[in-house]
């Protein structure tokens, strides 16, 4: 099966970092024109700088840009600067998202709305963006980066798992109005995926063990075993599929 992009435009929300980062890397390797979408902070900097470089040193095209998913007018601005600058918009990638450890006590109302706000109002927003131009195209293909968190609870607080809980109905719902518009909806709910983040929850190593000990293929995930997934919905391949929720975790969600 070749995954191949050449002529297609994706935008990749949360692109320079993480998941995201590895999205955005394999997209331009297998040929799409790569709208990235990161924050104007340190990490998403250091982030944007090292999949440059790797986009550019294996000869993929990208552009980039400063948008703020919690914007409806920033999301707009980043969905037509990928039109503009590639002649269409015809993958979208929700893939940036927040979490902090809180426990009940210590989500404090601000929290609580940045962990709505970034994870599921700014995936609703760059969906509404890019919606209009896919419309007019009369195809497309909308992939959100959930959580298996929102099955199992995980996630590091509630706010986390309740709004990527409403991704999964945001699927649900906008997969039976999009399909007659040519349009596929999908999530790709993660569990257990070697990050910088997971690296900074669970630095010990002893804890470490013991997760994966509740993992049966018997590691951590990497973010390109994510990534596979996502280009495969993305693809002419799955054009049949629509409204799912994919967890890849190992099969530690069921366990």
């Amino acid at each position: 099966m070749n995954l191949e992009f050449k002529g297609k435009t994706v935008v990749v929300t949360g692109g320079s970092r993480g998941i995201g980062a590895a999205i955005s890397t394999l997209f331009a390797a297998s040929g799409a024109n790569v709208m990235i979408d990161y924050l104007p902070v340190e990490k998403d900097i250091e982030g944007l700088d090292r999949v440059t470089e790797e986009i550019r040193d294996n000869g993929g095209i990208f552009d980039s840009l400063a948008a703020d998913v919690t914007s409806p007018e920033a999301m707009e601005e980043l969905c037509s600067a990928a039109v503009d600058r590639f002649g269409s918009l015809d993958i979208l990638v929700n893939s940036a998202g927040f979490t902090t450890p809180a426990k009940l006590e210590e989500l404090s109302p601000e929290l609580w709305k940045i962990g709505i706000d970034v994870n599921l109002s700014g995936a609703f927003y760059s969906t509404k963006a890019a919606c209009r131009h896919m419309i007019s195209g009369g195809q497309g293909r909308i992939i959100y980066i959930g959580s298996a968190g929102s099955i199992t609870g995980g996630g590091g607080s509630a706010a986390y798992s309740a709004a990527k809980a409403g991704i999964n109905g945001l699927v649900r719902a906008l997969s039976k109005e999009l399909a007659p518009r040519g349009i596929t909806v999908n999530a790709v709910l993660p569990a257990l995926i070697e990050t910088d983040l997971l690296k900074e929850r669970e630095p010990d190593q002893e804890k470490r063990k013991k997760y994966i000990e509740r993992i049966p293929v018997g590691r951590f995930g990497t973010p390109l075993d994510v990534a596979h997934v996502v280009l495969f919905l993305a693809s002419e391949y799955a054009g049949f599929v629509t409204g799912q929720n994919i967890i890849v975790d190992g099969g530690a969600t069921y366990k």
